[in-house]
């Protein structure tokens, strides 16, 4: 983004980790110093809940603020109900720009990385994935994935 010329004013980091503030700040770039909020908290699913990053977002942001969410939680129980929310609310849809996800589907050769199938470390598909994304496309959320 920065390369574009694009300047975040605020940037929301959660982890639920404990993590030393100083440490943080000491590794990442001087330029994101100033925008970033550190939230050494975990969050929810629970809508409206004040950890839940949508009601975060719906308290300080509008429509025409330029918001991008990346949701890289690896616990499938928060995450999903956050996608979810996204996928069905259009009032979030109407607040986020750009969103990035690691969407972690049934597939055999992450296992290693994601745990067994049967643990319910993963949700879907490869093809459901992509019917969510386009879905997300088509409500007019710029919508990426990785594996």
């Amino acid at each position: 983004y920065r390369r574009n010329g694009i300047h975040f004013d605020h940037i929301y980091a959660y982890e639920i980790r404990q993590w030393d503030t100083e440490v943080v700040y000491k590794t990442i770039p001087t330029h994101m110093q100033g925008p970033l909020h550190w939230l050494n908290t975990g969050i929810t699913g629970e809508e409206n809940h004040q950890h839940n990053p949508w009601t975060m977002l719906a308290k300080n942001f509008g429509p025409d603020d330029f918001v991008v969410v990346k949701l890289d939680i690896d616990t499938v129980s928060v995450e999903w109900p956050l996608f979810q929310q996204l996928l069905n609310t259009p009032q979030i849809q109407e607040l986020v720009d750009i969103f990035y996800f690691e969407h972690h589907v049934k597939m055999d050769e992450m296992q290693t990385f994601w745990g067994s199938h049967s643990s319910g470390s993963t949700k879907g598909t490869i093809a459901e994935s992509l019917e969510l994304f386009q879905a997300l496309r088509k409500a007019g959320v710029a919508a990426h994935y990785w594996i």
